[in-house]
């Protein structure tokens, strides 16, 4: 945890992770639960499509149709994020209060960009399993047709 904070923080990473030593674990728990909330709040997508039973939803999740780690990645980020402002307002008043505010804003752009490209991934997923979807309902079109 120290050496991330290096990047935002500088040499003031010790005095930081000195003050947060005993809460960090609440804070983090905190955060958790909190994105949790967040991310069925407002992120779950509405056009999910629907099944109607169990085991198709199933074999679905086991033939990784369904990714659950874009959920996942979109949780962790939103709990990380706020982690970083909890950490960043301890730094402000703890050390400096441009340190903390500049070495948040370098973390939380270094966050956004790490999960950014970890997002992309699921996004090629996603754009391939709706081309495989279109080439397949094209195909069976074609075949009825003669």
């Amino acid at each position: 945890m120290e050496g991330f904070l290096r990047l935002g923080f500088f040499s003031m990473a010790e005095k930081i992770t000195e003050t947060l030593k005993g809460s960090f674990a609440y804070i983090l728990t905190g955060a958790i639960i909190i994105a949790i909330w967040i991310y069925f709040l407002f992120l779950v997508p509405r056009k999910q499509r629907r099944y109607d039973k169990f085991s198709d939803y199933l074999q679905d999740v086991f033939n990784f149709e369904i990714m659950l780690g874009s959920g996942l990645a979109k949780i962790l980020y939103i709990a990380f994020a706020i982690v970083l402002i909890v950490v960043g307002i301890v730094a402000m008043f703890v050390t400096n209060f441009f340190i903390g505010l500049l070495g948040t804003l370098i973390l939380e752009i270094i966050l956004r960009v790490l999960f950014e490209i970890f997002m992309v991934i699921f996004s090629i997923q996603s754009n391939i399993l709706a081309i495989r979807e279109k080439v397949e309902k094209r195909d069976e079109e074609y075949y009825y047709e003669e």
